[in-house]
């Protein structure tokens, strides 16, 4: 493959900017356009970066029109993130200053690298699999300390080596059917028995993750908390309580509120996502009875609905409330203003929005709906694109024990295809558009 560049670190001015040059070539473009401190004459920076790897070499960068001081850093394939020799610049950060040595490593011999191209080509030279690629990607996008662990999990190969059990617990009966097939008589008695056994844990393995994907939803892409409830109950005051920012226009006047309005923040690790919804009524305004059908759209996806009670003028149970599929959480408001006892129940909190008092607790029962632990540690499968493929594994494995006393060839069928589905997580088994598809969710440079 040839040699490519690119740009590392983000768009914009900056302290530090960093270009990548990764390729056979990578050497020769160092010797080409760094100058290391004390060699000016004879430059020799590809001598001295290769004589000291993975070292910083202090020295200039020399473009065709300026100069920058930095440092340069050699990575042999062996030891480098795309398993080809790469060299990287460590320049100042400005917008010109990288713009003009990413040009010149490309007049000397580099072409222009593509979207995640450092990262497919640390796959395509077995450095990390497909589901460990998309753990880097997750790393960089992650928004919470949740999400930051979940996709380090992924990124580290711990999704991988559970795939990977389960596909080589299949694979084993896999080869043994296919002895069968070859040879009936001489091995039906000793392969058959524990077929069903094995088929049986590795079901219970998919199943196990395949759990995992709420949580691993949350984490990564944060709870969507819901506020519901009737006009002036103080929906958009506990909005903003809870994000601790004005988010929300807070008035007297009964449906100030007329469309969603979200915010998020970050509680025991966890982004909880808020909207802030439109009160609940009957009303004859059109653009009021808009803001309620988004409302009551918007609680139709939530994670958790807080239907919001005015305790004063609803009282602890405020009445009749709608059903969601979601959990409720029944959040008594202005309990300032009351000597009204919150109810001993599981899911309901006394809070005064203008006060502060309980929103606290609230926002941390909210972030425990991820799950006991799963905060801390653990593998969860945070991608669609896995939770399509365990899917497909798990029914092709229900299809195997439902025909258990099927021939060998009839189970085998259903057994290859939920190998080939769980290697499409890891890529052992993915076709070309699906590698396309997940490298091109990354950025230039990485």
């Amino acid at each position: 493959m040839n040699t490519i560049a690119a740009v590392s670190t983000p768009a914009g001015a900056g302290g530090i900017g960093i270009i990548r040059v990764s390729g056979k070539d990578a050497r020769a473009i160092a010797d080409a356009v760094f100058v290391c401190r004390g060699r000016e004459k004879g430059r020799g920076a590809a001598n001295a970066l290769t004589s000291s790897p993975m070292t910083m070499i202090f020295g200039d960068f020399v473009a065709e029109d300026f100069r920058d001081r930095g440092y340069a850093v050699f990575f042999p394939a062996d030891r480098a993130y795309t398993g080809e020799d790469t060299v990287e610049f460590y320049l100042h950060g400005g917008v010109r200053i990288m713009r003009g040595a990413l040009e010149e490593c490309l007049k000397k011999g580099a072409r222009a690298a593509e979207r995640g191209e450092f990262t497919r080509r640390a796959f395509l030279a077995g450095r990390m699999d497909l589901a460990d690629a998309e753990g880097v990607a997750d790393m960089i996008n992650a928004e919470s300390a949740a999400g930051l662990r979940a996709a380090y999990r992924l990124m580290d190969g711990s999704v991988s080596r559970r795939i990977n059990l389960i596909a080589d617990r299949l694979l084993s009966v896999m080869t043994g059917l296919e002895a069968v097939l070859d040879y009936p008589e001489e091995t039906e008695d000793e392969v058959l028995p524990p077929l069903e056994g094995s088929v049986r844990e590795a079901l219970a393995d998919t199943r196990a993750l395949l759990a995992t994907a709420k949580s691993g939803r949350m984490a990564k892409h944060g709870i969507t908390a819901v506020l519901t409830g009737k006009p002036n109950a103080g929906k958009s005051s506990l909005f903003n309580a809870l994000l601790g920012d004005d988010r929300a226009i807070v008035t007297p006047v009964a449906g100030t509120t007329r469309d969603t309005v979200e915010g998020s923040v970050e509680c025991d690790g966890v982004r909880i996502n808020f909207v802030d919804t439109a009160g609940l009524r009957d009303s004859s305004d059109a653009v009021e009875s808009e803001g309620i059908a988004r409302a009551r759209k918007a609680a139709a996806h939530a994670d958790v609905v807080l239907r919001v009670v005015d305790t004063v003028s609803e009282g602890r149970g405020g009445g009749e409330y709608e059903d969601y599929d979601a959990p409720v959480f029944t959040v008594l408001n202005k309990c300032d203003l009351t000597s009204y006892a919150c109810p001993r129940r599981a899911g309901w909190f006394a809070v005064s929005a203008k006060e502060g008092i309980g929103v606290p607790e609230l926002r941390r029962a909210i972030a425990s709906l991820m799950g006991e632990g799963l905060t801390q540690g653990g593998e969860l499968i945070t991608s669609e694109r896995h939770i399509s493929a365990l899917y497909r594994a798990k029914n092709a494995l229900e299809a195997a024990l439902r025909g258990i006393n099927d021939t060998p060839d009839c189970i085998l069928v259903c057994l290859r295809e939920a190998y080939d589905a769980l290697g499409e997580i890891t890529g052992s088994t993915a076709t070309q558009a699906v590698v396309d598809s997940v490298f091109e969710k990354f950025c230039v440079g990485k």
